[in-house]
């Protein structure tokens, strides 16, 4: 009897799929750069939309406090004539363009948003150039502060988590969180009131960039540290390092590869993490060191209710984070081809 050949080591094993029938999520999509862009400016015209038409009716619908002010001041010097306060209010809603009905100034306001020609402000000034002005003084020093929290928070959450129990990786990970909790305000403010008097020590590059460097760096830090310790431990303890550690690889090339396949979530959080921190940095910052960047520029926008300049800083707050969405998803396709960002 003719013996029978059995391969049990295939007898059980699913039939292999083809290259067609593989799913979609491991495929390799296509990325279309264009397309990106083009559904995430839709998407941005419709935030802008909804956002611009909520602060436009928060300021035109609710309380003038600006308006009320002035009213309180000519009552308490005396003056109760109805046709003296009518004419004040007249005069204060004619100066601000609000003397006509709401729908002719929404719909005029909308119109200069899409056009860049947002008028002048209070002052008197083109909103435009005044809006982008500012915000390039404010990129003078968050940038720098940015790059630095990326590279020393990337560095030292990686290196902690690579090497746990090390005592460099727990003192890199308490200055950083000391960082954090410190308040940078107070701490400004005693250096600033420390030297205010004395013109030898105050130094507009100390108090212009550097301190204001340092201080959105600190702010960012903590975060980045945590956050990218988190992801690598994820990483550090795979099959994969452990093979590339056996290879002989350098510390260093063991740390890029667990960066490589940390980076996505990593990445998400990075953006989202700047960007909220950041808002809240600028105004403190700028307040504190009278720095004319995008940070005072809103808040006096809201003090004085001047809306030209308040809708304009929106819609540089929106496209901001409408091109933080394209970098991110241009991104996702070069760490990873296997997203789908198509």
């Amino acid at each position: 009897m003719p013996s029978e050949t059995v391969d049990f080591g295939r007898r059980n094993e699913p039939p292999r799929a083809e290259p067609a029938d593989l799913p979609s999520t491991t495929r390799s999509a296509g990325m279309n750069p264009l397309r990106i862009l083009a559904k995430r400016a839709l998407m941005g015209v419709a935030t802008a939309w909804v956002v611009l038409t909520a602060v436009f009716g928060l300021f035109t619908l609710t309380q003038d406090w600006v308006l009320q002010g002035q009213i309180g001041a000519a009552r308490f010097a005396g003056e109760n004539d109805p046709e003296v306060l009518a004419e004040i209010r007249a005069e204060y809603f004619a100066a601000r363009g609000l003397d006509r009905p709401l729908t002719e100034v929404y719909a005029d306001y909308l119109g200069r948003m899409v056009t860049l020609e947002w008028g002048t402000s209070l002052g008197g000034d083109a909103v435009f150039p005044l809006v982008t002005d500012a915000v390039v003084r404010t990129a003078t020093y968050v940038l720098p502060a940015l790059v630095i929290a990326v590279a020393v928070g990337v560095g030292v959450g990686t290196y902690a988590a690579l090497n746990p129990d090390g005592r460099l990786a727990s003192g890199g990970i308490g200055a950083a969180y000391l960082l954090f909790a410190l308040p940078n305000f107070w701490i400004g403010g005693l250096l600033y009131s420390r030297t205010l008097g004395d013109s030898t020590a105050a130094s507009p590059l100390l108090y212009d960039h550097l301190l204001p460097i340092a201080f959105a760096a600190a702010t960012l830090l903590g975060g980045y540290v945590s956050y990218s310790r988190a992801h690598s431990r994820e990483y550090a303890s795979a099959d994969f390092v452990s093979l590339v550690r056996a290879k002989g690889a350098s510390d260093r090339r063991v740390a890029a590869h667990v960066l490589r396949n940390a980076a996505i979530p990593f990445f998400s959080m990075l953006f989202t993490e700047a960007l909220g921190l950041l808002v809240l940095a600028t105004f403190v910052i700028e307040v504190l060191f009278g720095i004319e960047g995008f940070g005072l520029l809103l808040l006096d926008a809201v003090e004085n209710r001047d809306l030209p300049v308040l809708l304009g800083g929106t819609v540089v707050i929106i496209w901001v984070g409408v091109i933080g969405n394209v970098v991110q998803d241009l991104a996702y396709g070069y760490l990873d081809p296997r997203v789908d960002i198509g």
